[in-house]
């Protein structure tokens, strides 16, 4: 059976004209002077009112019916009643935002999604329901066609994530809505650009807020220090208690040298906007540390983690003398992390000369443009005789550096990259070029697959260093660099260190990441308590704040393969950092539904078949109301 609804409800105002009909029809008429020449015509004359305008007894007659007939009629054609048509289909996709801010209204939210959207399912014979997530990465929640369902669903939604576009979200949403049976719903806690077609639902509210916009460890010296900052998100100012603590997975808060808190409470006066940095010195012997704010309705920021971080040092050993290594070893250096050590066999990273198959990660460099140790044919160094010829004078070539889109390479000038030719280095294809130079390549990375399974990758700068301007040159301090930073992520040992929740962490190969199950994470809260069991590793961090170990064990092929225990890899703090999900001053409540929801309503019906009837009704009626009144 078709629903009914009613296109222009304001038209059912008509009907106010019913009581106003029936207050007429209560009033007594005035009385009328009528002369008359004798008095026995007043014998056949009808009664008349003896008095002026009253409320008598109300007078049943056939114009007051035909009035109330009209008024019906005319209020009925004026509220355009339509009907849903048996065959009409819809598809209503709702978006949830998941940025974090959304948790301070989740639960009016939820509410009100409920409430508005069950008023869409009078408008088609069948609704297809689909429900989503904003964010990369975020599996739809529910599609089918029960509202009960999507409402269920929607229930375990749980926003955490950092401030992003929903714009990826809404085309795919947008996707699912044939043409213009639908509707694309975006459910947000403060009003937003949206394309053409998308309804905007928030249950937002604007509120001041007071939170920890960051915070980081130092070592100053042979000691720690921690640092944060605290921001007044809020238009008034505001006073905030904060204090800190030492947690351990196993008891929970230890008590520090005050008592419950390593920090005794102290009191934050900030202005409107302000923010402050705070420091204070990191406890002996603790390895992780939380920061508090006094609870308010946002308390994702009221919390700060903090560990003490353990750094992925990267051992340096040069095994080859001269000025150029000397050079690249001090960029290297410059990086942060870096340590130089005497015995390559212990190295991360060595600075040598080039091997066409290295054993180990090295940062390959050649002595001069016709260096016969470059010569991939004769596959060894040079002769003592070679090493110890005089060095010749610096010629440039002129030719322009060229460079590949490389994550190395990516967003540097090299125009002033001065040097002489290109080696003589011919690529293969376990290379990846990086600069080119005269038709010939001037800098590229070469993999070696070692015996025992892991790979060695080479950094090979083809070009005399000496006789160039590589020391006065930013971009290949940078490239330096960067690969110090690529092999620090090869780099298996544990380490430590502070993240924004949903951080990317980028495990050493071999240690795989994903369902297999070979990595995983055990979170443990901010009172310390671990969580009852460890979930596969998902390469991030924990979306909400608190500490967490990652632990895997090595790889098919790789040394360690049937170590019982998984090893600890990666031990942090995720922590909640996003100033622009703290601040509410611009969040509102809004509702763009209903006009959508009317456009669909009308698109799924038809109109009243019977409206000329009606009118014709509404005419007649008043026609006889108005020839009984002048017949009378």
């Amino acid at each position: 059976m078709m629903g009914i609804f009613f296109a222009n409800p304001w038209g059912l105002l008509a009907l106010a004209a019913l009581p106003a009909i029936v207050a007429i029809h209560f009033l007594q008429e005035q009385s009328r002077r009528v002369r008359s020449s004798t008095l026995f015509l007043l014998e056949r004359a009808a009664a008349l009112p003896a008095g002026g305008i009253r409320f008598e007894k109300f007078r049943n007659s056939i114009p007051f019916w035909m009035q109330v007939l009209a008024a019906l009629a005319l209020a009925w054609l004026l509220a355009d009643p339509r009907w849903v048509r048996n065959d009409s289909r819809q598809t209503v996709a709702v978006v949830l935002d998941s940025s974090a801010s959304m948790q301070a209204a989740r639960g009016p939210t939820l509410d009100l999604l409920a409430g508005r959207l069950a008023s869409w399912e009078a408008v088609a014979a069948r609704t297809d329901w689909h429900l989503l997530e904003t964010g990369p990465g975020r599996p739809p929640l529910y599609a089918g066609r029960s509202l009960a369902d999507l409402l269920a669903a929607a229930a375990t939604w749980r926003p955490s994530l950092g401030t992003h576009d929903p714009a990826a979200a809404l085309a795919v949403a947008a996707a699912l809505v044939p043409g213009d049976a639908g509707a694309v719903v975006l459910v947000t806690d403060r009003p937003v650009s949206v394309p053409g077609g998308v309804a905007v639902l928030s249950a937002g509210a604007a509120f001041d807020n007071v939170g920890f916009s960051g915070g980081s460890v130092r070592r100053v010296g042979d000691r720690f220090t921690w640092r944060t900052l605290v921001t007044n998100h809020g238009q008034t100012p505001q006073t905030r208690e904060i204090t800190a603590r030492i947690v351990t997975a196993a008891n929970g808060a230890e008590p520090g040298p005050d008592g419950d808190a390593v920090l005794p409470p102290q009191t934050v006066l900030l202005a409107p906007g302000q923010s402050r940095t705070l420091e204070g010195a990191w406890p002996e012997g603790c390895g992780r540390l939380v920061l508090a704010l006094a609870p308010d309705r946002f308390p994702l920021d009221d919390t700060l983690p903090l560990v003490r971080p353990v750094p992925r040092i990267v051992k340096l050993a040069v095994s080859v003398g001269g000025p150029a290594a000397d050079l690249v070893a001090k960029m290297a250096e410059a990086a942060a992390g870096v340590e130089i050590v005497s015995d390559p066999a212990t190295a991360d990273l060595v600075i040598g000369r080039f091997d066409p198959a290295p054993s180990r990660d090295t940062i390959a460099l050649m002595v001069g443009a016709d260096d016969p140790a470059m010569d991939e044919s004769a596959g060894k160094p040079a002769d003592d005789a070679a090493q110890s010829a005089p060095a010749k004078p610096a010629v440039y070539d002129p030719a322009w550096v060229a460079a590949e889109d490389h994550p190395l390479t990516r967003d540097l000038g090299w125009g002033g990259l001065l040097s002489g030719p290109a080696g003589n280095l011919g690529l293969t294809a376990a290379d990846e070029p990086l600069l080119w130079k005269g038709g010939r390549p001037l800098a590229c990375v070469r993999s070696h697959v070692l015996p025992d399974g892991r790979h060695a990758e080479s950094l090979v700068l083809n070009f005399d260093l000496t006789a160039s301007t590589a020391a006065r040159s930013p971009a290949v301090v940078v490239l330096v660099q960067r690969f110090v930073e690529r092999i620090r992520g090869r780099i298996a040992r544990p380490w430590a260190d502070n993240f924004d929740t949903a951080q990317a962490i980028d495990l050493p190969p071999g240690l795989t990441a994903g369902p297999q199950g070979r990595a995983t994470i055990a979170f443990t809260d901010l009172a310390g308590k671990l969580a009852p069991t460890t979930t596969p590793f998902r390469g991030r961090a924990p979306a909400g704040p608190g500490f967490f170990t990652v632990s895997s064990a090595p790889a098919a092929g790789t040394a360690g393969v049937g170590t019982a225990t998984p090893v600890a890899i990666v031990s942090g703090a995720a922590q909640f950092a996003d100033s622009r999900e703290s601040d509410f001053r611009t969040a509102a409540p809004l509702d763009t539904l209903e006009s959508l929801r009317f456009e669909q309503a009308k698109k799924q019906s038809i109109e009243d078949p019977w409206a000329p009837l009606w009118l014709g009704l509404a005419i007649g009626t008043l026609l006889v109301a108005w020839g009984w009144r002048r017949r009378t």
